[in-house]
């Protein structure tokens, strides 16, 4: 007995009662007889009369089984049954698939063969023929006359069974329509669908053999001209099966190709589109057949022969836009066809034939209908019972298809993808567009971002350096793209540059370089760029491009005022490009790269002469890539440094920015170079002088010293500078630049300088007049070089007639000799060369040798470690020289000279290691009145034990010398001659104390007898301070203070310490000393106020230098 597939409750009775009547009374025989026995009777077949109409195949019955809603994913069992492989193709075309055709060794698909046999049936059926039908109503009369109860009496029951079987000959007549059954048709249909959308996997490997029958349904249907009208249209299900079968296997694509479906679903589509219309609705059969071929095409397409075919049939891209354009109230219409134009995406050809068929307008329209809040809600949202999730679905869909024709990326693989597959090609026309209506910014985040986040950006306000976005440019875009749509479709044009020229009205109004709203980006310039270096590029090809105009608009002018609105505009725009270089060189280190080779460029705007704002942002740019050292070099190379320098005095109020960048570019080498002969030394130092601004003028004085640090130009520089300036400026802007600002506003007189309001006054007029005329001609040639005169300085008048050696004012060093010098070593040279010079002279200035010996012994006597480089420098022999020389006034500083040197260890052994003797005996008898100081030397020297000195002293007899010296022989001219005397002995007690020649010497003593008068005696009482140290500090006392004089040998150890302090202490030192009218040791202690002095304070010293005597000793 054969089970139907659902046993519903009325077969169930019937089947009850047809069993209980063919048992008839066995079932009570049995209860009184339970050893009865059933003689058996087959029972006859039980015909259910509800399932006469029904489709039974294999073991379903389809109607049941396509009845999804009440019976959802009803299994289906063994669906797909293999036999043993094919020798041969079944299919009579490749030799290598299987086919699921009726031949008898084909695989086994057992649901699928019965469909498609029961399909095929039902198209075979023909319905009865009008012969028929007359040859039952014949038979019927004739047996109808033959057993009439009228004419046969015993006929009545024949009558009766004739009769009956008439009217069941009829009905079954009446039931049978005429022709296939669509009904039938269409479960048939549905069924495969179902089996080829559950069973895909299984049935992959195969091909499907029912499209001749499914193409020719297909084709007849769309050829119907009461397709609309039809109760039971086959179309719908007929288009399904077409996509299940093709989704199913890729060669089921192939195999539709071939049967020319491509073009048959063409024709169905264009049919059923021409039907709709805004008020369509979903369950419409056209909207069903639209969606089930949107969805066959959208596979086919991921197959190359399929998309060549499609690329044949330009009408299908023209039938999917209208799709779309209805779809507005379908929105899962739509989805299938975004699907589909994502699908064709994946080819260029097909790019751009939806690209020109207008897809664009269509697309754009419904990324604005999602709703970023509905998804960010958290709720559990379906799109069937949600219209707003449907939305936001067929937004995401429509944002990857547009990503998908620009070829922004492979495919996302949100769910906005969908499944869709292949790597599309760049479109750069699409990209354009694209750009255009969405923003470049936005345009570039289809291939970069989720499709949810871009939505969110496209449907919310916005506004940074790349997107201004807000409810206007919606409109706007909006406005724009229904119009397109509209013209596009009802009147078949649009815009002939689909949309890449669109420009929306509030970024008309913007400065837009590089893709980046430069206004917006001003604002926010911490904003993180995408490519800074791409953007700073593009900022110098704008103001490029603008650098002409500017100079053409400001020459014609010749005035500040911009007049013109439009020019305004153009102005400020400028101003607003180069404000944001500065800032995307600043935020975004290594962009400043992109200027190289642009620096003419710039520069040429700080000669924008009318457009300060160009001029101070040009400036900034250049100030800022200044930390580049590519970036300086090539500013070197580019010589445009004149540019820069003109702003100095053009530009007040940029000044220390100017100075800034200067004070960067100068550690460049050549740019120094070009600094001195584009005049920047006249600009800095009028700045120095006449400037109001204290920041600036210390600006300045720092430039200078990195100037003149510089180991190749700095000399240069610097001799440049001493031309105007003192040289202690020079030392004072190394160490301090405020210091030297207060320097130059103060009044000093000091050892280092001398510097009054005359001389200021005489330097700042004198530098602002050159600064001027060079101005001038710069302003008109910036090629123009500045030189000075071989022989020009400045003549300041401080100073004027003063001996200096050194850079040091003798006249005043010998007045303050405690006065901490700023290059000791320095002034020691030039002070040993130029004595040295004087003692070989034959006749000396007196004056000048009177000085420069003094200072001399001062500088010795106050800085005892300096004594130790005499040796060294090879002065000493000259000095001994000097002891023959013939004028008188030479020897007498030869004496003080070695006085002084010789209570240094080094310079005594160099002497030792010299004829110093006998040169100095001889000194002694030119100047008797030197007798004291040269024997106090002589002690000194003895003292050291240098044994070659003592023999020196025996090979010139020089002891018996000193013996007739007491003896009073050659002091007659002394005022105090014991003071002399008390020297000698000394002298000689020294020599006796001669490990080698102390016998000697006192064999020679005791031979005398003047000695045996002095040896025994006391002298100190005879030796007094003036004469041991009147050379070093008499004429010194007297003119420092009225207070207490600082011994030697404090002196000198408080000048070693103040030169060897820190610079940073010893010019807090000098910055915080106030000169005092003389110098009270005991108080401030050595005079450490260096060259610097508050205030305008004035020291007092003599105006006259000291004394010279060429006769007479000086005794102090």
């Amino acid at each position: 007995m054969r089970v139907a597939l659902l046993c519903l409750h009325p077969l169930r009775r019937m089947m009850i009662e047809r069993i209980a009547a063919h048992l008839a009374d066995f079932s009570p025989r049995l209860q009184s007889n339970t050893r009865a026995l059933y003689q058996y009777c087959p029972i006859p077949v039980v015909s259910f009369p509800q399932l006469d109409n029904e489709l039974f195949c294999n073991i379903y019955y389809l109607r049941h089984l396509c009845d999804t809603n009440r019976f959802p994913n009803w299994p289906i069992r063994e669906p797909v049954r293999n036999n043993p492989p094919l020798p041969t193709c079944c299919c009579g075309r490749c030799g290598h698939c299987k086919h699921l055709s009726l031949h008898p060794q084909a695989a086994d698909v057992k649901l699928l063969k019965d469909t498609l046999e029961a399909w095929k049936k039902e198209v075979e059926k023909k319905p009865p023929s009008m012969h028929e039908e007359s040859k039952i109503r014949k038979a019927y009369f004739r047996l109808a006359q033959k057993y009439h109860p009228d004419k046969n009496p015993e006929g009545r029951d024949m009558f009766e069974k004739v009769n009956k079987a008439y009217e069941f000959l009829c009905t079954k007549s009446a039931r049978i329509t005429d022709g296939p059954d669509p009904e039938n048709i269409i479960l048939i249909l549905k069924a495969q669908s179902i089996l080829f959308n559950r069973h895909r996997q299984e049935l992959e490997p195969y091909k499907y053999a029912g499209y001749p029958m499914l193409i020719k349904t297909i084709t007849m249907e769309t050829g119907d001209e009461q397709l609309f009208s039809k109760t039971s249209p086959l179309l719908p299900a007929a288009a399904e099966l077409a996509f299940h079968t093709v989704n199913c296997s890729a060669l089921n694509a192939e195999e539709l190709r071939r049967e020319n479906g491509i073009e048959v679903l063409l024709e169905a589509l264009s049919r059923c589109v021409a039907v709709l219309t805004a008020s369509s609705k979903h369950d419409d059969m056209a909207v069903q057949v639209c969606g089930h071929i949107c969805k066959c095409y959208s596979v086919a397409a991921q197959f190359e022969e399929c998309r060549e075919k499609i690329i044949e049939l330009p009408n299908i891209i023209r039938d999917l836009c209208h799709v779309l354009y209805y779809g507005k109230g379908l929105p899962r219409l739509a989805t299938l066809a975004v699907q589909c134009v994502s699908s064709f995406a994946v080819d260029y050809f097909l790019q751009t034939h939806l690209y020109h068929a207008g897809v664009l307008w269509h697309l754009l329209v419904s990324l604005f209908n999602y709703d970023y809040t509905l998804e960010e809600s958290g709720i559990q949202k379906s799109q069937d019972t949600n219209q707003q999730e449907v939305a936001n679905s067929l937004a995401k869909l429509s944002l990857v298809a547009l990503s998908r024709l620009g070829g922004y990326s492979a495919g996302h693989t949100e769910e906005g993808a969908n499944g869709v597959e292949g790597t599309p090609p760049e479109n750069p026309t699409v990209r354009k567009s694209l750009a255009a209506m969405l923003t470049p910014y936005i345009s570039r985040k289809l291939g970069t971002s989720s499709p949810a986040e871009v939505l969110k950006l496209l449907n919310s306000n916005s506004e940074n350096p790349y997107l201004i976005w807000n409810n206007g440019t919606r409109a706007e875009l909006m406005e724009f793209l229904e119009e397109q749509q509209e013209g596009n479709i009802r009147r078949g044009e649009c815009d002939k540059n689909f949309g890449s020229e669109f420009v929306f009205t509030d970024h008309g109004k913007e400065l837009i370089v590089g893709e980046i709203f430069v206004r917006v980006y001003n604002e926010q310039p911490a904003f993180p760029l995408e490519f800074p270096k791409a953007f700073a590029a593009s900022l110098l090809d704008y103001v490029g491009s603008q650098a002409q105009y500017l100079h053409t608009l400001l020459a014609m002018t010749q005035t500040s005022k911009v007049e013109s609105q439009q020019h305004a505009q153009r102005l400020r725009w400028a101003e607003m490009a180069l404000e944001a270089l500065r800032n995307v060189i600043k935020n975004n280190p290594g962009s400043e790269s992109e200027c190289i080779g642009h620096f003419k460029l710039l520069f040429s705007l700080l000669r924008v002469h009318g457009a300060g704002k160009v001029q101070q942002l040009a400036l900034e740019v250049v100030n800022t890539v200044t930390m580049n050292q590519d970036c300086v070099s090539n500013i070197a190379e580019s010589l445009v440094l004149s540019n820069l320098l003109v702003l100095l005095h053009s530009l007040p109020s940029s000044r220390q920015l100017v100075l800034e960048t200067l004070y960067a570019l100068t550690s460049n080498t050549k740019i120094i170079k070009e600094a001195m002969a584009k005049g920047a030394l006249i600009y800095l130092l009028d700045l120095f002088c006449n400037s109001t601004h204290p920041q600036v003028r210390s600006q300045t004085a720092e430039l200078f010293a990195k100037m003149t640090s510089d180991k190749l130009v700095g000399p240069k520089v610097r001799l440049t500078l001493m031309r105007f300036l003192p040289g202690v400026f020079m030392e004072a802007m190394r160490d301090n630049a405020e210091a030297a600002v207060h320097i130059f506003e103060g009044t000093h007189e000091n050892p280092e300088l001398i510097w009054n309001d005359s001389s200021r006054e005489t330097v700042s007029t004198t530098v602002r007049e050159m600064m001027l005329e060079h101005f001038k001609q710069q302003k008109d040639n910036p090629d123009v070089n500045w030189k000075l005169p071989e022989d020009f300085t400045v003549a300041y008048g401080a100073g004027q007639g003063e001996l200096a050696v050194g850079g040091v004012f003798l006249r005043i060093f010998i007045a303050q000799p405690g006065w901490v010098l700023r290059k000791p070593r320095e002034f020691l040279v030039s002070l040993l060369e130029t004595l040295t010079e004087l003692l070989e002279k034959n006749n000396p200035n007196g004056e000048a040798l009177e000085t420069v010996t003094t200072a001399a012994v001062c500088l010795f006597s106050t800085q005892t470690q300096l004594a130790d480089q005499v040796p060294p420098l090879g002065h000493l022999p000259r000095i001994l020289a000097a002891l023959n020389h013939k004028n008188n006034a030479v020897p007498k500083s030869s004496i003080r000279l070695i006085h002084v040197l010789s209570d240094n260890e080094l310079c005594v052994r160099s002497m030792a290691a010299l004829e110093t003797i006998g040169p100095l005996m001889s000194g002694m008898k030119v100047r008797a009145d030197m007798a004291g100081l040269a024997c106090e030397a002589l002690n000194r020297m003895f003292q050291k034990e240098q044994t070659d000195l003592v023999a020196q002293a025996l090979r010139v007899e020089l002891v018996p010398y000193l013996l007739r010296l007491l003896e009073g022989v050659g002091l007659e001219t002394l005022d105090n001659p014991s003071a002399t005397k008390a020297q000698i002995v000394k002298a000689l007690k020294s020599m006796t104390r001669s490990l080698q020649y102390g016998d000697q010497v006192n064999e020679i003593l005791s031979r005398s007898t003047v000695w045996s008068a002095f040896k025994d005696q006391k002298h100190d009482l005879f030796i007094s301070d003036s004469q041991t140290a009147g050379y070093l500090t008499g004429r010194c006392v007297h003119s420092l203070s009225p207070g207490r004089q600082q011994p030697p040998a404090k002196r000198a150890v408080d000048a070693v310490a103040g030169a060897s302090l820190p610079p940073s202490v010893l010019l807090w030192r000098r910055l915080n000393l106030v000169t005092q009218p003389c110098l009270n040791f005991t108080e401030t202690g050595p005079g450490v106020a260096g060259y610097l002095t508050a205030g305008t304070g004035t020291t007092v010293m003599p105006s006259v230098p000291p004394p010279v005597d060429n006769d007479i000793g000086d005794l102090g």
